[in-house]
């Protein structure tokens, strides 16, 4: 199991620390923290999930909006 700070995973990922810190907050990135410590944990395989998981296309139905042939993915 491999760990990271999170400077590291921001490096890994390709985004800033503010963009990683969105990512936890707002997009559910898996991140370990610990009681009465501000310090955060990643670890590789769960970011690696997470991605995976992220870039899975997911087919939207609304049946009110007709697209016809057209069909609406969303990473």
């Amino acid at each position: 199991m491999q760990t990271m700070t999170t400077k590291e995973a921001a490096e890994y990922l390709g985004v800033c620390v503010n963009t990683l810190r969105r990512y936890v907050h707002e997009e559910g990135l898996p991140v370990l923290r610990f009681p009465g410590r501000r310090k955060w944990i990643f670890r590789k395989d769960l970011i690696d999930q997470w991605v995976e998981r992220r870039s899975q296309p997911e087919i939207i139905n609304e049946p009110q909006k007709d697209y016809g042939k057209l069909r609406v993915l969303l990473p």
